[in-house]
């Protein structure tokens, strides 16, 4: 579905889940709290105290930006990958104004504008976005010390082929972070290119157990625990997921 997320409805919602505060989230006293501040507490995953001296990260995936941004925080040059025109194409516009507009969708085509400013401790001047294939990032890029996936691999038509490029493009000690819902639906990846979710010879095959196998041999076992995060589609309907997260570090 090379168009599913080039629409304004798709954009609008990518940049309240990635920019809107929390009240403009959910603008409500109960609900999944937790599930805010979705991208800040995944790059909370990063252990920095192994991070070199000018590291290097790298988002796949990046959608409309805030992770990319989130990594200036420990890393000294970011870049952010998409496949989505309109998507980095809005990210390049944040970067450029440090403010975000969007529209906090009501009921049907009620609305209030709404406009709110990156968060400072975040280094505009690091990022750098690029519009291209996520699972096959130009060679001349170099190496990284820190690789997001957040929520991509099950967006992907072939998702083998994006982790089995992730050793070309770390370096030793480097960490990468993968995090998905592992949803798996038939408009992005046909069932036999799936990673999990399914039986073999009688046995459960998780996604999880899948990615670990498949990084064994360049990366050590990773940490792994779990995420929620929740997209608002209007005032009274979100979706909440829960990715499971795992941490690699480069062997």
């Amino acid at each position: 579905m090379p168009d599913y997320y080039d629409t304004e409805t798709q954009l609008n919602e990518y940049l309240v889940f990635h920019y809107g505060e929390d009240a403009q989230v959910l603008g409500w006293d109960f609900g999944p709290v937790k599930a805010l501040g979705f991208h800040k507490r995944l790059v909370e995953w990063i252990d920095t105290d192994r991070l070199r001296s000018g590291s290097r990260g790298l988002d796949l995936g990046c959608a409309v930006g805030r992770i990319t941004f989130e990594l200036s925080r420990f890393c000294e040059s970011v870049v952010g990958i998409d496949a989505s025109k309109s998507f980095i194409t809005r990210a390049d516009l944040i970067k450029t104004s440090g403010t975000i507009s969007f529209r906090l969708t009501r009921e049907g085509s009620l609305g209030t504008p709404s406009e709110v400013q990156l968060p400072p401790n975040l280094d505009r001047n690091r990022v750098t976005f690029l519009q291209g294939d996520a699972t096959n990032p130009p060679a001349s890029l170099g190496e990284f010390d820190v690789v997001i996936l957040a929520n991509l691999l099950d967006r992907l038509p072939q998702p083998t082929k994006m982790l089995e490029k992730l050793p070309e493009i770390t370096r030793p000690g480097a960490q990468v972070i993968i995090c998905s819902p592992f949803t798996w639906w038939d408009d992005f990846t046909d069932p036999d290119q799936r990673l999990g979710g399914f039986l073999h010879d009688g046995k459960e095959v998780t996604s999880m157990d899948t990615i670990t196998e498949l990084l064994s041999d360049e990366f050590f076992p990773p940490v792994i625990g779990d995420e929620p995060f929740l997209i608002r589609q209007h005032e009274r309907k979100f979706f909440m997921s829960v990715a499971q997260v795992g941490v690699w570090t480069r062997k």
